[in-house]
C-alpha cells in the first residue's frame, strides 16, 4: 500500500493546482516540527502523508473486496432452485424472506413469512361466554352486520378486558383462518360458519357465527393476488420438507429471486468516507501528542528550574549546569532503554547543547530553546539565561530559585485541576451504577407487592 499511496503523492503533487490542504498542512507541519523539531521538516511531512494515505488505501481496498464478496454472494443466493424454498426443521421458528416475483414484464415484491416445519398443533384452551359479546362486535371491523360481510374480518387473537385466548375456524372456502375474504367477486352472495373458541385453564366453550358473504369492497391488485397465492401455498405445504413457489399466474410465467440487501454497495458507499475521516482523525490524533508533549513539558519545568537553581548556586556556570542536566538526562536513557520514556524538555535542552557544541553562540541556542518549546515559562527561562550571558547576573540562582517554587505552586494547581476533571468523567459510570442498583432494588419489591 506503501507503493500506491508514494504514487497518489506524486500525481497530488505533480497537480497544476496542488491541494495545499492534504500535501503542505502549515498546521500538520508545526505539529511535527514540534514534536521532533531536528530534521527535514519537508521529508518528514511527506512520510507522514504517505502513511495517511496508505491507511486510506487499505481501508477502500478492504472495503471494495467486501463490497465485491457480498455482491457475488447475494448473486448466488437471490437463485431460487426449482421454486422451491426449505422450511426451518421443527422448534427452530419461521423463516422470513423477501422475495421478488418477476413475469416478464413488472416485478413484485413479496415479503413471505414460511413457518416451521409443523409436526402437531396445540390443544384448544378454555373459553368465556362472558366475552361472546365483544368477540361478535370486534370481529366484524369495517362490516355493519354478519348478513352483508363485504370486508375482512378482524379475527382476534386477545380481548381486551378479557383473560381469554381465542382461537378461530373457518371452512377457509370464503373466509381463511386469518379473517380475510377468500374470494374476490361472488355471483350470489354465500352463507358461512366462523367459530371462535375463547379457553381459559380447564374451561373451553365455543361459539359459532353464521354470516352472509358478499363480494369484496375493495378488489386487491396483482401484488396482493401473488401474496395471497403464495401465502396459500405455503399454508398447504407445511408438512413437506420445502414450499413450491407458483411458476406462472394468469397465464404468465413468473421468475423468482431472492430481494437484494445492497449491503455490498453500503460498503461501496462508506469507504470513501472512512477514508476521508481516518485521513483527518490522524492530523487530530497528531495535535494532540502535540498537547500531550506540552502538558508533560509543563510538569517538568519545576524539576528544570530547580535543578538549574541549584547547580548554579553551588558555583556552576549556567552553560555547563545546562549541559549537565542535559546529559544525565540522555545518560538515564541510554542505560535505562526504553524503560526511561521520552522526556520532551529534555530532548529540547540536548538539542541546544549540540548546537552550542557545533559552534552557534549561547545566547542563540537559548533563545531557540526557548522558541521551539512555545510555552512562556521556558520563553522567560530562555530569556533569563540569554541575559545572563550578556550582561551577567549575580542574582541569578534566586531568581531560578523564585521560578522553582512558582512553578511547583503551578503544578500542584494543575494536577489538581486534572484530579477534578477525572472526577467528572467518573460521574457517567456512577450514574450508572446507581441506575443499576436502583433496578436490583426496586424490580424484587414491585414483584412482591404485585
Amino acid at each position: 500500500m506503501e507503493k500506491l499511496a508514494g504514487w497518489i503523492y506524486d500525481r497530488l503533487e505533480a497537480m497544476q493546482r496542488k491541494p495545499d490542504k492534504i500535501l503542505y498542512n502549515e498546521a500538520v507541519k508545526s505539529d511535527l516540527r514540534a514534536l521532533e523539531p531536528a530534521g527535514n521538516i519537508r521529508r518528514r511531512q511527506k512520510e507522514y502523508v504517505i502513511k495517511k494515505l496508505s491507511v486510506c488505501c487499505g481501508v477502500v481496498a478492504v472495503c471494495v473486496i467486501l463490497a465485491f464478496a457480498l455482491w457475488i454472494k447475494e448473486a448466488a443466493a437471490e437463485k431460487i432452485v426449482d421454486n422451491c424454498i426449505d422450511r426451518n426443521p421443527y422448534g427452530d421458528g419461521a423463516k422470513c424472506v423477501s422475495l421478488v416475483a418477476d413475469d416478464g414484464i413488472n416485478t413484485y415484491e413479496i415479503p413471505v413469512t414460511i413457518e416451521e416445519k409443523q409436526y402437531s398443533h396445540a390443544e384448544l384452551q378454555s373459553l368465556s361466554e362472558g366475552a361472546i359479546a365483544a368477540v361478535e362486535k370486534g370481529m366484524l371491523g369495517e362490516n355493519g352486520s354478519l348478513d352483508e360481510i363485504r370486508y375482512d374480518l378482524r379475527l382476534m387473537r386477545k380481548i381486551d378486558g378479557y383473560p381469554f385466548d381465542v382461537v378461530w375456524y373457518t371452512d377457509e372456502t370464503y373466509i381463511d383462518c386469518d379473517g380475510k375474504l377468500v374470494r374476490d367477486v361472488l355471483d350470489t352472495p354465500k352463507l358461512a360458519e366462523v367459530t371462535a373458541i375463547l379457553s381459559l385453564g380447564d374451561f373451553v366453550t365455543e361459539h359459532s357465527m353464521t354470516m352472509k358473504i358478499h363480494s369484496k369492497a375493495v378488489q386487491p391488485g396483482k401484488k396482493e393476488q401473488i401474496e395471497k397465492a403464495v401465502q396459500q401455498l405455503e399454508r398447504d405445504s407445511q408438512k413437506m420438507e420445502n414450499m413450491t413457489l407458483p411458476s406462472e399466474f394468469e397465464d404468465r410465467n413468473i421468475q423468482w429471486r431472492y430481494k437484494k440487501r445492497g449491503t455490498g454497495l453500503f460498503f461501496l458507499i462508506a469507504a470513501p468516507i472512512l477514508a476521508v475521516l481516518i485521513y483527518f482523525s490522524r492530523d487530530r490524533d497528531l495535535h494532540m501528542q502535540v498537547q500531550n508533549r506540552e502538558e508533560q513539558m509543563r510538569m517538568d519545568f519545576p524539576e528544570i528550574v530547580s535543578a538549574l537553581a541549584l547547580l548554579t548556586g553551588a558555583g556552576m556556570t549556567v552553560p555547563n549546569a545546562f549541559r549537565k542536566i542535559a546529559w544525565d538526562y540522555k545518560r538515564r536513557r541510554e542505560q535505562g532503554g526504553k524503560n526511561v520514556p521520552k522526556r520532551y524538555a529534555y530532548e529540547e535542552m540536548l538539542l541546544a547543547v549540540y548546537e552550542m557544541e557545533s559552534g552557534a553562540a549561547q545566547t542563540e541556542a537559548y533563545e531557540h530553546f526557548g522558541r521551539r518549546c512555545r510555552i512562556p515559562d521556558y520563553t522567560k527561562l530562555s530569556m533569563l539565561l540569554a541575559q545572563n550571558i550578556r550582561k551577567g547576573a549575580a542574582n541569578l540562582p534566586l531568581i531560578l530559585r523564585e521560578e522553582a517554587a512558582d512553578a511547583f505552586e503551578e503544578r500542584k494547581h494543575t494536577a489538581r485541576k486534572l484530579g477534578e476533571k477525572a472526577g467528572t468523567k467518573l460521574l457517567v459510570p456512577m450514574m450508572m451504577m446507581l441506575g443499576v442498583t436502583m433496578v436490583i432494588i426496586m424490580v424484587p419489591a414491585f414483584r412482591a407487592y404485585l
